[in-house]
């Protein structure tokens, strides 16, 4: 499986905003997106600011959608997940199982907005998201 483009590191911060306006003025970061957990459920029940910085994107949560779905304990402040975008979320997942490496799937494919996503566990512990744009 071949990712089409590195797309974001998320981060969790107990001041999302405050977190948020670091990036922007430290590393000139635009704000793109906002989200706040009332106006979501499940997965997207959740406070986060999307910023481009560079040609990326960092989002800062201040609780992963798989923590809000509860299929994670409550993660630590920090690093949460970095994502990659495939063309198709079911597929790329059978081709990394195909792999043999016995990665755990902790959540998804589920729906975020116009996105489908699902996140995994490599073998060194680190959570990956893939993400397939959806209309």
């Amino acid at each position: 499986m071949t990712p089409n483009s590195f797309f974001h590191v998320a981060l969790k911060a107990d001041d999302v905003d405050a977190t948020a306006s670091f990036y922007e003025a430290a590393f000139d970061g635009t704000v793109i997106e906002r989200g706040h957990a009332a106006d979501g459920e499940g997965a997207t029940a959740v406070e986060h600011v999307a910023l481009e910085v560079a040609d990326k994107r960092v989002y800062v949560f201040d609780r992963a959608p798989y923590e809000a779905t509860g299929d994670v304990e409550a993660m630590p402040t920090g690093l949460l997940h970095f994502g990659f975008v495939v063309d198709d979320i079911d597929a790329a997942r059978e081709a990394i199982d195909g792999v043999g490496f016995g990665v755990d799937w902790v959540m998804g494919p589920e729906r975020f907005g116009d996105l489908r996503i699902a996140f995994l566990i490599d073998p060194t512990g680190t959570i990956v998201e893939l993400i397939e744009h959806v209309s």
